[in-house]
């Protein structure tokens, strides 16, 4: 837990204290990297790419507001900047194979089997897909704040959530088929 002399210290660029911070958030903003990458490589370019601006914008935070809160928000951003430069950033309007409703019933397995397949399938899903997907549902993002960050419309924000969706439950069902 960091004190708020710590933060404070941070806010005045203070060395030890940015590693204190480092050490208490790096393994969390890891994981949140990870899902917007498909690998751990890209994922700790993006970890690095972060902890350096939260660095450099150190004198920005204001310490009215929660420091992990301020972290994740540069960490997603960073992560974004990342997808958009990397990898094939595209939207899908027209997919017609998506729009058909589609009812898939699983067995229960136990949370952690499920979390890594849920993994996985994310992995699967095209860069806007899982992009907008764990935007909405991970990170509690309204789909307005999605289009603001993605610059996208609020209506292609829902299209791509709806389809993602889709596509998860059909994956889903592959993979409970081969099971």
């Amino acid at each position: 837990m960091l004190t708020k002399e710590i933060e404070e210290q941070f806010t005045k660029g203070d060395r030890k204290a940015f590693d204190a911070v480092y050490a208490a958030f790096s393994a969390a903003m890891f994981a949140l990297c990870l899902r917007y990458t498909r690998c751990s490589d890209d994922a700790q370019d993006v970890l690095q790419e972060a902890f350096i601006k939260v660095y450099k914008s150190c004198d920005q935070y204001s310490m009215d507001k929660p420091l992990a809160a301020w972290i994740k928000t540069i960490t997603i951003n960073t992560a974004l900047s990342y997808i958009k430069k990397n990898y094939r950033f595209e939207l899908h309007e027209d997919d017609d194979f998506f729009d058909e409703q589609q009812e898939v019933h699983f067995d229960q397995e136990d949370q952690e089997k499920l979390k890594n397949k849920l993994i996985r399938i994310l992995n699967e899903l095209p860069d806007g897909y899982r992009t907008v997907f764990n935007l909405f549902v991970i990170d509690n993002l309204t789909h307005k704040e999605i289009a603001e960050y993605l610059s996208i419309s609020e209506s292609t924000s829902k299209t791509q959530y709806f389809k993602a969706k889709k596509m998860i439950h059909s994956l889903l069902e592959v993979s409970n088929q081969k099971a």
